[in-house]
């Protein structure tokens, strides 16, 4: 009987990444950046753990086998309803107040969990069929186990590449701001909002404003104090309300009726 034939080495699955990968390495860098965009990321979290999350989700996209560039868009159209659907059950269990704002959370977690497993079964129904493999197709290759630094920065420089580029060939100038003129553009951007908050108001005859643009409420407050306190309370409420957003919590702010003594910020 004839010897049998040796077993070829598994095909390592982390080969999409690859620039001699079977996938065109100009669409998986394309692909990956969609991928690392649309993950939730907190400014305030360590690089550490971002990077773990980066990692996680080319692992993930790697453990699903993609053959060709439409399971590769499925892939990451799977991974983001993933984390869609992690990052709602966190707003739903962490951002509860008043009680029952969370449920729109959960709604929104349970419909992105559901993609996800639609989606998961598209690629196994699509992988349940074999590919057409063109005439001349090159063998399979080993490839090396990548470690994660290395395949991050790899995959870094690939995504930025061309992002220097002007239509001319040259690149952009670049513009160097001094302290001086970055502290003048503050103080005028601070001018231009201080400017539109009081819009329609007589500041000049308006008495009690201290410094930072607060006031404590009169026992007889004036008709132009009236005006300035209602104005200064309603842009209260809104910044109160676009924090209240920023943070999960669609509740109104309450409003507090305004007593001689208080302090208006």
């Amino acid at each position: 009987m004839p010897p049998e034939a040796p077993t070829p080495p598994p095909y390592s699955r982390d080969a999409i990444f690859d620039d001699n990968g079977p996938i065109n390495p100009i669409f998986m860098a394309e692909a990956v950046r969609t991928l690392l965009r649309a993950l939730p990321i907190d400014d305030r979290e360590p690089e550490g753990w971002r990077n773990r999350r980066f990692a996680m989700a080319m692992d993930s996209l790697a453990a699903m086998h993609p053959r060709d560039e439409i399971e590769i868009m499925i892939g990451v159209q799977s991974l983001c309803a993933y984390h869609a659907a992690a990052a709602c059950w966190h707003l739903g269990m962490n951002h509860h107040y008043p009680r029952g704002s969370g449920l729109r959370h959960f709604s929104a977690a349970g419909a992105a969990a559901r993609t996800f497993d639609s989606l998961l079964k598209a690629l196994e129904r699509r992988q349940a069929k074999p590919l057409a493999v063109p005439a001349g197709r090159p063998q399979a290759r080993d490839w090396e186990t990548p470690k994660t630094p290395d395949r991050l920065k790899q995959m870094d420089e690939r995504c930025r590449r061309g992002e220097t580029e002007a239509t001319d060939g040259a690149p952009d100038p670049q513009v160097a701001w001094t302290p001086e003129a970055l502290a003048t553009a503050d103080a005028l951007l601070d001018r231009i909002r201080i400017d539109e908050e009081n819009a329609g108001l007589d500041i000049a005859h308006t008495e009690g404003i201290l410094p930072g643009g607060g006031m404590i409420v009169p026992s007889n407050p004036t008709p132009q104090q009236d005006a300035y306190l209602a104005r200064r309370s309603g842009l209260s409420l809104k910044q109160e309300r676009a924090e209240n957003l920023r943070n999960g919590i669609d509740a109104l702010p309450k409003v507090v009726p305004l007593r001689p003594g208080d302090y208006v910020p």
